[in-house]
């Protein structure tokens, strides 16, 4: 571009085109008639005259009489050479300059076609491995490709061993700690061609790309695989280990009741160097998941029967409970703190019959005794109240007799050893399974419309209660949910829910103290604690600390709350059954009811009946009268007792296994009621 506007081709006229086809036509004649002048130039003189010297026929070339007309020409020079005719001169140049220049340009592109096959960085066209197509891949894209393939193949991959006497052991790539690559294939692959030379690597490149025939074949391993040779043969060692004190050395069976031995096959024992070489074998090439171990017995004409009996004798070991030495504990015994008995104490009211009474049970079953030979001093508890002790079964055999019964054998027989098996009385199984599996809360209690109602737990109604009310509820019941007491372990309440605080995260609700009603940080514990009196009680578990409300409650009949406050009152219950007892409380929010269940180990099959009497409180200091000038009533007081039944029997007809009284009881009316049921003496 030079900048000047570019112009269209300007159209020829007739008489222009005529003259520049006649000067192309004179042209072409022009080069014709010199083409014919060199071909008679070439030609060959008459057969009978001599051959002249060069000048001379440079001279007669010169000579313009002997220019023959181009027809003339052009059949001299398709005369005949003869034999004895002078070669033309000359006439080889032109075909070699020719055949010269088409090698220069076939080597030309044969070097272009090498350079380029050089510069190009993936593999060449048809090559793959394991019938997989490697073609234009880098050398890290066919490594990718091919790990591939190792994970389809190696993950899950799994050796099994057959082991003798049926023992097998099964180990895993994971297991053995495998390690693949694909570095040594994807490199051969990518050097394909790549080391014969330039124009090597062009013949190989042809022929995989447009002859279709490419001569790679690999025939290395398609992985690199490395294995954690120590972690196998820890595997091996160990189940090695396992065989040998399951089977005594691999030729004994220890059964039940018996010892059998195969004469001859005292020496039969696992060779871990073998296996751990098979299953190398078998990781390395990929292609077995299994194999069978085998091992020829020794022919031994002894045995060592006394190292037997050292190896299988063990005593019978009861499984026990033992306790945590550094949880308080107290022997059973009553304690005050029910409150002081009336100095007539009426008798209980009729109770209804149930509708059902749960079935006695035909015999009351073996449980394991209390107490423990352990020393719980060696026992780590990790914090937990107690723990439950191995079982172990014991076994022993006559040495003397075993090794007549050997010597009277003959080599391959079958030698059976009579053993005497002690089993414990009670397993460690045995005693988990009845920990915490019965209900001990089980009752006919009063709870609702004071009709009785047979429950596995204690349920009181909140209902009317506040919405704080409520949450401090549920905070006492989440405290005491899942607490354990041990035999003779006491629980406080207040120490177990703490100080009502704001900051420990009670609310203030309804409560009463000190005579009145007020609203207090905790409010509605009470309830909790009342709750928890009633599962102590139907759990026949000795009370230590209860105090009554000075006010009734609505939740509970007269005489079967319990109040707390902190500092005091505090409830408090001992746990004198010979098994430890679990607390379950919660909310049930579907009835909206407190509930408190006392689970244990119901050794005895009995049921608590709760019996009560209440009456009126007459106002002793001559302050309030009935319109008759009597005392009025300021109150009322209760009386309670604990009577105990076997499983199954109608409360209404039997007679109970025992009878106590359990608590007395005082309540007021608030001061507003009574003053305004008060009658003036003038």
């Amino acid at each position: 571009m030079t900048g000047e506007p570019e112009t269209a081709p300007r159209t020829l006229s007739r008489k222009e085109r005529r003259e520049r086809e006649a000067a192309a036509e004179r042209e072409k004649n022009s080069r014709a008639a010199k083409r014919a002048k060199r071909e008679a130039e070439y030609a060959a003189p008459p057969a009978d005259l001599p051959p002249l010297p060069v000048r001379a026929r440079r001279a007669e070339r010169e000579d313009p009489e002997e220019k023959a007309p181009k027809k003339r020409s052009r059949r001299a020079s398709e005369a005949p050479i003869t034999p004895d005719a002078p070669a033309p001169r000359g006439g080889w140049k032109l075909p070699v300059i020719i055949v010269c220049v088409v090698l220069l340009l076939l080597l030309a592109l044969v070097v272009t076609g090498a350079l380029l096959v050089h510069k190009v960085d993936t593999i060449y066209p048809g090559v793959t491995i394991a019938s997989t197509d490697l073609s234009g891949m880098t050398r890290n894209e066919a490594r990718d490709k091919l790990l591939v393939l190792g994970h389809e193949h190696y993950d899950g991959y799994s050796v099994t061993a057959n082991l003798p006497l049926g023992n097998t052991l099964a180990m895993s790539s994971a297991d053995a700690g495998m390690r693949f690559s694909a570095d040594t294939a994807a490199d051969a692959a990518w050097n394909y061609g790549r080391g014969d030379g330039l124009f090597g690597a062009l013949v190989k490149y042809v022929q995989c790309r447009y002859l279709g025939k490419c001569g790679f074949a690999y025939d290395g391993e398609l992985f690199d695989v490395t294995l954690d040779e120590a972690k196998m043969r820890s595997i091996i060692e160990a189940k090695a280990v396992d065989i040998d004190a399951q089977l005594l050395e691999s030729s004994i069976v220890v059964g039940e009741d018996s010892i059998t031995l195969l004469k001859g096959a005292s020496g039969m024992t696992l060779d871990t160097d073998s296996v751990f070489n098979s299953f190398r074998d078998a990781f390395l090439s990929g292609g077995s998941t299994s194999f069978t171990y085998e091992s020829a017995p020794n022919t031994d004409e002894t045995f060592d029967f006394q190292s037997l009996y050292n190896d299988i004798y063990s005593e019978v070991a009861e499984a026990e409970i033992v306790y945590n030495p550094d949880i308080e504990t107290t022997d059973p015994g009553k304690d005050d703190g029910k409150g002081e008995k009336p100095t007539a104490t009426p008798e209980p009211t009729a109770t209804p019959a149930p509708s059902d009474t749960p079935e006695a049970s035909a015999s009351p079953e073996a449980t394991p005794a209390a107490g423990s030979k352990t020393d719980p001093s060696q026992i780590d508890f990790h914090g937990e109240p107690f723990i439950v002790t191995q079982s172990s079964v014991g076994r022993t055999f006559d040495v003397a007799e075993a090794e007549k019964a050997w010597a009277a054998a003959s080599y391959g027989d079958t030698v059976t050893i009579p053993m005497t098996v002690t089993k414990p009385e009670h397993t460690t199984e045995e005693i988990n399974d009845m920990l915490f599996r019965d209900a001990l809360s089980k009752n006919w209690t009063l709870v609702r419309l004071w009709n009785r109602d047979y429950c596995n737990e204690v349920r009181t109604s909140l209902s009317g209660s506040s919405d704080n009310r409520i949450s401090n509820v549920k905070k006492a019941c989440e405290l005491l949910d899942g607490l354990v007491l041990i035999p003779g372990q006491t629980l406080s309440f207040n120490d177990t829910l703490g100080e009502r605080t704001e900051a420990n995260g009670w609310k203030p609700a309804t409560a009463y103290a000190n005579g009145e009603v007020r609203q207090e940080y905790g409010g509605g514990i009470c309830q909790v604690s009342s709750t928890l009196y009633n599962a102590a009680l139907y759990a026949n578990l000795e009370i230590v600390e209860r105090a009554c409300h000075q006010f009734q409650v609505g939740y509970l009949p007269w005489g079967m709350d319990a109040t707390v406050s902190w500092g005091w009152p505090d409830f408090k219950f001992r746990n004198d059954a010979e098994y430890p007892v679990k607390i379950h409380a919660w909310v049930d929010e579907e009835t909206n009811e407190c509930c408190v269940q006392i689970l244990g180990t119901d050794v005895k099959h009995q049921y608590v009946l709760m019996q009560f009497n209440n009456w009126e409180v007459f106002d002793e200091t001559g302050t309030y009268f009935d319109a008759s000038g009597n005392p009025l009533s300021v109150g009322m007081a209760a009386a309670t007792w604990r009577l105990v039944f076997n499983d199954g029997d109608d409360y209404n007809t039997a007679t109970p296994i025992s009878k106590e009284y359990e608590a007395y009881s005082t309540y007021n009316y608030h001061t507003e009621d009574i003053e305004a049921r008060n009658v003036p003496q003038g």
